[in-house]
């Protein structure tokens, strides 16, 4: 595991030293082809990953007026000198994704699953706080992010009504 990689990764950039070797010993590395999913939107995964090479698309299923059928829109693209980490809510449980995760490049990953993740936070509830309370604050950063985007949708539609 390259630990000055992962010293850089928002997720664990609160643990010691020693903290960082507890949970480095429970990631496993995975490769990723180009166009290959990481993550599929509906369906059922219990994994975080960190993206240790290459870049990933995320999107979303989008339903379009005119068609039938359902579009990818691409949200954001994310490369590894972003020391990006991606499905966290996969650490709290089986869950539907809420989006798609796509290897743009040859990728490789660190992922953790649930049950590494709550065997960590059993024998080490500090690591387990740290991560948790990082999560959150991303949690709360999209959350903000979706609410200005709903509100910039909800006045973009006004406007466009009143015409």
């Amino acid at each position: 595991m390259d630990l000055n990689f992962l010293k850089s990764v928002n997720l664990v950039k609160e643990l010691t030293s020693g903290e960082l070797s507890v949970f480095s010993s429970k990631l496993k590395i995975v490769k990723y082809k180009e166009n290959e999913f990481l993550i599929q939107e509906n369906r059922d995964s219990d994994k975080l990953f960190i993206l240790l090479k290459g870049e990933v698309v995320i999107s979303k299923k989008m339903t379009m007026i005119d068609e039938q059928e359902k579009i990818d829109k691409t949200f954001i693209s994310l490369c590894a000198d972003d020391h990006a980490f991606f499905g966290e809510i996969g650490l709290l449980g089986l869950h539907k994704r809420t989006a798609t995760c796509k290897a743009k490049t040859e990728c490789t990953v660190y992922t953790i699953d649930h049950k590494d993740f709550m065997s960590i936070c059993k024998s080490n509830p500090e690591i387990g706080f740290k991560m948790l309370l990082e999560i959150a604050r991303k949690l709360s950063w999209l959350l903000e992010k979706t609410n200005e985007d709903v509100l910039k949708l909800t006045t973009a539609l006004i406007y466009a009504l009143k015409s």
